[in-house]
């Protein structure tokens, strides 16, 4: 008589960690997001490499992980790309207790089932997938297509989106409201779609990000209203507060061409140059116009010398 013996199968719950991130009071971003932050990483490599939303460990100066058994280490910030959100990181002593597959966009459609789970759950949670749409964001940011899904679930930063057959597909980064084909707003998540960094995992635990141009920025927060964008935000000394940028200009143009949505600017600014080009824009404080012309620099590169230079 002969024994059947059933390969052990390791649940998804075991690729999740909890993220705990702290970040120095100083911080460009502290007092916005806090100084202490939670989260969750998914692992998907077999040597370890995790993602998480981005701004759960912008700026931090500690993150920690800690697995489903309570072993927890301290990890390093690989890679934080800003054009997806998504940030890369690593352990510094063995961690990881599994690694999920992972699922491009092109296995997804709207309306499918799919499941959203986060580090100490026990059960995944059931969703709908409401939409792939895109979504532009206030502080330069902006997704082509992005994981919209439906009912909210609350633990939402950095879990992470499984297909029907568990694969990853997403890092959880918002929470917002959806409008139903009815014109009602019902809660719901946003989702960050894996498959815009996991072709790039070898160079970005290289490079610290993409491979590619790098954007320039701006250092401001934008709105839409209607079709004008306007200025709600500046980061001190970042290149639109040199250039005189104030809350409340609307941005009229970019080299001549007109602002009428928020994605439309941020693909002008984009395609404009790489980051450090020189970038004219028209203004209008609601009366008059004026013309700046705005020195851009990279994210990476402003939050690094202001780390340095806090008082600055």
């Amino acid at each position: 008589m002969s024994a059947t013996i059933l390969p052990f199968v390791r649940p998804p719950q075991d690729a999740l960690m909890s993220v705990h991130s702290m970040i120095p009071e100083a911080a460009l971003t502290a007092e916005m997001l806090g100084t202490e932050r939670n989260s969750h990483a998914v692992q998907v490599t077999a040597d370890g490499l995790l993602l998480t939303v981005g701004y759960s460990v912008l700026e931090a100066e500690q993150v920690w992980l800690t697995n489903r058994k309570g072993q927890s280490a301290e990890a390093i910030i690989l890679a934080q790309d800003y054009d997806s959100g998504i940030a890369l990181l690593k352990p510094m002593s063995p961690l990881g207790l599994h690694h999920l597959p992972t699922a491009t966009l092109d296995a997804v459609k709207a309306g499918d089932d799919m499941q959203i789970l986060a580090s100490g759950d026990k059960d995944p949670h059931a969703v709908k997938l409401f939409a792939l749409e895109e979504f532009a964001g206030r502080w330069e940011y902006l997704l082509d297509t992005a994981l919209y899904t439906q009912p909210l679930y609350e633990r939402w930063s950095g879990a992470a989106l499984l297909t029907s057959t568990g694969k990853l597909c997403g890092i959880g980064s918002l929470a917002l409201g959806m409008r139903s084909p009815a014109g009602k707003m019902e809660p719901g998540n946003l989702f960050i779609p894996v498959d815009l960094v996991m072709p790039h995992l070898d160079f970005m635990k290289e490079h610290g990000q993409k491979p590619g141009q790098v954007r320039p920025w701006l250092g401001a927060m934008v709105e839409q209203h209607n079709s004008e964008v306007y200025v709600v935000g500046i980061y001190h000394d970042a290149p639109a507060a040199r250039a005189g940028l104030q809350p409340g200009d609307i941005i009229v143009s970019v080299d001549q061409k007109p602002v009428h949505s928020m994605a439309s600017f941020f693909r002008m600014v984009w395609h404009y140059g790489p980051a450090g080009s020189r970038l004219p824009l028209t203004l209008s404080d609601g009366k008059d116009m004026r013309e700046v012309v705005l020195d851009t620099t990279d994210r990476e590169s402003f939050f690094m010398h202001f780390a340095g230079n806090p008082l600055n």
